[in-house]
């Protein structure tokens, strides 16, 4: 099992299991924690801060602004993926790093 974490939002910790989270999106000092749902926690971290505090088995950096987890990719493309609806960019160097991280049977 692994372990929660928590974020601080409205002054109060709320409980984040990390396989539930989609996907990470930054703007400067802050990062959206996203979810499959569309609902976003906001947290002031850079993207690299709260990377250190995630399962790297999971979350795989597509992007210097995005990453995700492996376990919501529906399609991999060139220079985007796919999760749910939404396209998440991928930097050219990053691609060769995201496809290492995969389980891929050719």
């Amino acid at each position: 099992m692994m372990k929660p974490i928590f974020v601080l939002q409205d002054k109060t910790l709320k409980k984040i299991d990390p396989l539930e989270v989609a996907f990470l999106m930054t703007d400067k000092n802050y990062t959206r924690i996203c979810f499959l749902d569309k609902t976003c926690f906001m947290v002031r971290t850079t993207l690299i801060g709260i990377m250190k505090k995630l399962p790297p088995d999971i979350f795989i950096q597509t992007h210097r602004a995005y990453a995700v987890s492996v376990f919501f990719i529906d399609n991999i493309a060139k220079d985007h993926l796919i999760i749910g609806d939404i396209a998440i960019p991928i930097a050219r160097q990053y691609y060769e790093h995201v496809i290492e991280q995969l389980q891929i049977i050719r």
